[in-house]
C-alpha cells in the first residue's frame, strides 16, 4: 500500500481521467456554440462505461 503524504496530491485514478473527459465533452460543445443536447446520446454511452 502507498503511504499518503500531505505535500503530495494522490494520483488520479482511471475513474477520475474518465469522468473528466465526460464533463469536458459539454464544455467543448458549448465553447464551440454546438448544441448540448445532440449530445445526449454521447454523453449516456460515456456515463454506461465510467467504473461503479
Amino acid at each position: 500500500m502507498v503511504e499518503r503524504r500531505p505535500d503530495r496530491p494522490a494520483p488520479p485514478t482511471p475513474g477520475t481521467d474518465a469522468i473528466g473527459a465526460v464533463v469536458r465533452l459539454p464544455v467543448t460543445a458549448i465553447e464551440e456554440g454546438r448544441d448540448v443536447s445532440s449530445m445526449s446520446g454521447v454523453l449516456a454511452a460515456a456515463y454506461r462505461l465510467l467504473p461503479a
